[in-house]
Formats: C-alpha cells, structure tokens, sequence
C-alpha cells in the first residue's frame, strides 16, 4: 500500500484542445518547417505524453492537414474589382509572406495537399479568369499561375535555415562554380553581377521579392499573349 501508483496518465487533457495542438504545431513550423517537427517534438513542447496528441488528432498528416487550412485561411483575397492580371498580382503578394512563414507548406499544396480553406481562392481565381476570356485553356492557366508561383516560393524557402542539411547554400554554389567561370565571363558576370549580390543576406530578400514580382508579372503577360488568342482561333 505504500507504493504509489507511478504509470503516466495518458487520458485527455481538460485544456489540450485540437486547436491548442495546431497552433503549437504552427510555432513548430514557423521554427523548423512542416516536415522537421514529430509528434513527440509537439507533445513535448505541449508538456505531455505523445499518446495524449492521438486522443485528438488521428496521426500526423491530420495534424499538418488542419496547420495548412489555419495558414492558408489568413491569406487576403484582393478585390475583386482588380482587372484579372492586377487581381493574380495582388494575391500573389499576399500569398508569398504568409507561406514564407510557414516553410513546407507550399510543397505539400504541390502535392495535391489541398485544403477547404483554399476554396474561396480557387472560386474567384476562375471568375477572374472567366472574365479575362479563357474558357478552354482555363484549366491551363490557372495551374500555370498557381504553380508559377508555388514553386517560386518553395524555390526561396530552398535557402531557408529551416531546411538544415537539404538547404540550398548559394556560398558554396558559387565556390563550386568559380573554377568554371576561369573558361567563361558569361559565367563569371553571372556569379559577379546576380549570385554574388543574392548570397548577401542584405540584398537576398529584396532580390528574391524583385524576382517574384517579375516572374508572375511575366506569366501573366504571356498567358495574355499566347493563350488568350487560342480562345478566339
């Protein structure tokens, strides 16, 4: 009789609550990343057992699924007034800063990870499009525009501490390619005059946006000019 029980109890938590779960899992992304945090990471942070997380969420991808839908719910949809180029130019600035944020997310929505909170984008991102005149090629160029700039995001998050051993370290791919640049000043000017400059953490945010902004501005134009006049051939 002397001897207390010591077993863990691993029963529900009255204040641990599926929304408590994913705004802690949210912390961990913005720390780490969406794919470097476990459940046993999460359930320390939390302050309990592993086991009690499952007495809320099913498994992980449940989890991530309900992260996705909270991080993506905060993105502003632009007016609706916008012609249908500065409509796509204005959600892409909203939509960058968020998912830079939260890196891992924009991989995951390049899976096909796609979430309810993405709805109201997708309805009004066709509307747009419908009115701008495609109706065959939509289809088209809404995955061009979408994954133009997905992509665009992951490629940044790339260089992102939170990616460790699988980051992209522009230091070291501009030392690999020095030897080479000895052969060639196209090389050479493009080390010398645009990886140099972006490897400068004070120059690399202000690059990286500058790009973004051309490469969706860019898309946008030749969905205009070359796909739009196959609507009307």
């Amino acid at each position: 009789m002397g001897n207390k029980d010591k077993r863990v109890n691993t029963g529900r938590r009255a204040w641990l609550t599926q929304e408590k779960i994913m705004y802690t899992a949210m912390e961990l992304t913005r720390e780490c990343g969406l794919e470097k945090w476990s459940i046993r990471d999460l359930a320390q942070r939390l302050g309990v057992v592993p086991s009690v997380i499952y007495h809320h969420y099913q498994n992980r991808d449940a989890i991530t699924a309900s992260v996705i839908g909270e991080i993506t719910s905060t993105i502003e949809l632009p007016d609706e007034q916008l012609e249908w180029k500065d409509w796509f130019i204005s959600l892409a600035e909203n939509v960058r800063p968020v998912f830079l944020e939260f890196p891992g997310v924009t991989d995951k929505l390049m899976y096909g990870h796609m979430n309810a909170a993405l709805i109201p984008i997708l309805e009004v991102a066709y509307e747009k499009l419908r009115d701008a005149g495609f109706s065959k090629y939509i289809h088209i160029a809404y995955s061009i525009i979408i994954n133009t700039m997905l992509w665009s995001i992951t490629a940044r998050n790339l260089r992102s501490p939170t990616k460790q051993e699988q980051r992209h370290d522009l230091g070291q791919m501009i030392t690999q390619l020095q030897p080479l640049a000895v052969c060639s000043t196209t090389l050479a000017d493009i080390i010398q005059g645009y990886l140099i400059p972006l490897a400068n953490p004070k120059n690399e945010d202000r690059m990286s946006q500058e790009y973004f902004e051309i490469i969706m501005e860019v898309v946008l134009a030749g969905l205009e000019i070359a796909i739009l006049p196959r609507e009307n051939a």
